[in-house]
């Protein structure tokens, strides 16, 4: 249908568009993120407060050149993470797509066909509208053959009149921003695995050391039991009792070094994907001073929300909601489309010229009249989606104030014990020092001298226990705190 304005219509139709345009805007619901009310202060800060910016590579912060190197193969080795970074790659060129699908769209043609039109019946058709007789026999005409040479250019363009596209560009921004984000958040978490595992080694080898001195002692106690025994110095329960002694330890030793080469493995399949690329042998580690190590920089609870990958791309998936929203709503209104045509159409290349040209320009409106209520079931969708990433929002939130809290808990605590675990360490080799020193004056036994060095060692175990527990809580400071 053509429609035909007068000229004051016209001058209103022209001043109505801006109010169009307007309307473009409110199309997208204007949605602030979900209030959350965090505190002004953690509640398990600890007396040492450490406020302060980030360092990118945080692991560093620990001294392990090891470690360093090791970190620095996997970001680029670790699947997760290419996976991540393909899934970014893919992100961005959907963003081009969407900058791209407004733009105007021109494309050319050009054909060539040979046609024959068949004449068969067409004059049973033709005597009755001309009055000719239909009885008595006739000559069909011959088909007819001919060339059809073309050639073309078909241009058009959508007015973005309601801001369809504009919308379209935002969700794609901010998808590309959230998986942006995701990969920080990948990131962060295999920089954190890679030192975990990595301290976990350490400590194990240490305490495979720790428990072999330990074996080694408890054999030698046995063979002076079992001098005694003979002697009748002392009973075979307490023969026993020893025998079983070294057992229980020599087990542990066992059960230690399986758990040292099962973390090799795993931390060589996470670094290099491969369990053989660490030598069974290598023990190439940097002396951990735990005193030196600088915490994680701990932020107030209104500047995580901005740090953290994770809520960071729930932010962002939350605006992309509610971008589709406008888009949906988008489709109750007309859409106006500008387009031409020129094309040249010849029978023969002697006619293939200007004078054979096509041409054809003008708008387009489309209105949507009846679409089985699809159209408001979609803006009812997504409506529940935007809810949804709300939600999602809300809950990232408060997950990152649950680990911070917990985090700082467990720090806190960890801190307390590897104090007293340090003390009761060194108490153990006083106490080894002095009994040594009554030993070698002949006032000790060197059954009570072997069994204070076995106390040392215990307390030594323990406080390897407690490093790795101080290191992981060192660790998961940074991974709460964003990096």
């Amino acid at each position: 249908m053509i429609f035909m304005f007068s000229k004051s219509k016209k001058i209103k139709i022209v001043l109505l568009l801006p109010v169009a345009f307007l309307e473009a805007c409110s199309l997208q619901p204007k949605t602030s993120l979900p209030k959350v009310t965090l505190p002004q202060a953690w509640e398990n800060t600890p007396a040492q407060q450490f406020y302060g910016k980030a360092q990118k590579d945080w692991w560093q912060n620990f001294h392990q050149p090891k470690l360093n190197n090791l970190v620095s193969i996997g970001l680029q080795e670790n699947i997760d993470i290419n996976i991540a970074y393909e899934k970014l790659q893919a992100s961005r060129i959907e963003t081009k797509i969407a900058y791209a699908a407004n733009m105007p769209e021109i494309n050319g043609t050009a054909g060539y066909s040979r046609n024959y039109t068949s004449t068969a019946g067409i004059g049973d058709v033709l005597r009755p509208l001309l009055g000719l007789d239909q009885g008595g026999s006739y000559l069909e005409p011959k088909g007819v053959s001919y060339s059809n040479f073309n050639t073309g250019m078909f241009a058009s363009w959508e007015l973005d009149l309601w801001g369809r596209y504009k919308l379209m560009r935002k969700v794609a921004d901010a998808n590309r921003q959230a998986f942006q984000d995701d990969i920080e958040a990948v990131s962060l978490s295999f920089e954190a695995e890679i030192c975990r595992l990595y301290f976990l080694w350490v400590n194990l080898t240490q305490m495979v050391e720790v428990e072999k001195k330990a074996s080694n002692i408890l054999k030698e106690i046995e063979t002076i039991n079992n001098a005694s025994y003979q002697r009748g110095l002392i009973s075979q329960t307490v023969l026993l009792e020893q025998s079983n002694q070294f057992h229980k330890v020599f087990m542990k030793y066992q059960e230690l070094d399986n758990a040292q080469q099962a973390v090799r493995r795993a931390l060589s399949t996470l670094v290099y994907n491969r369990p053989d690329a660490l030598s069974v042998n290598d023990q190439s580690f940097s002396p951990i001073d735990y005193t030196q190590i600088t915490p994680a920089p701990l932020k107030i609870p209104s500047v995580l929300v901005q740090s953290r990958p994770d809520i960071r791309a729930a932010e962002q998936r939350l605006h992309a909601a509610s971008a589709m929203v406008g888009i949906a709503r988008a489709d109750f209104y007309p859409r106006i489309t500008f387009s031409g045509e020129l094309s040249i159409d010849a029978l023969t290349l002697t006619e293939f010229g200007w004078g054979a040209r096509n041409t054809q320009f003008g708008p387009t409106l489309t209105l949507p009249i009846f679409e089985g209520g699809k159209i408001a079931r979609q803006v009812e969708l997504r409506q529940s989606e935007l809810k949804n990433a709300g939600l999602e929002y809300k809950r990232t939130v408060l997950n990152a104030w649950k680990e911070t809290e917990d985090a700082l808990a467990n720090y806190n605590m960890t801190r307390a014990q590897y104090g007293d675990a340090a003390q009761m360490a060194e108490n153990a080799k006083i106490s080894e020092k002095r009994v040594g020193a009554s030993y070698r004056r002949g006032d000790e036994s060197k059954v009570e001298f072997l069994v204070s060095q076995l106390a040392s060692l215990d307390c030594k175990i323990e406080l390897l226990n407690m490093q790795q527990r101080l290191m992981e809580n060192y660790i998961r400071l940074y991974v709460v705190s964003g990096g």
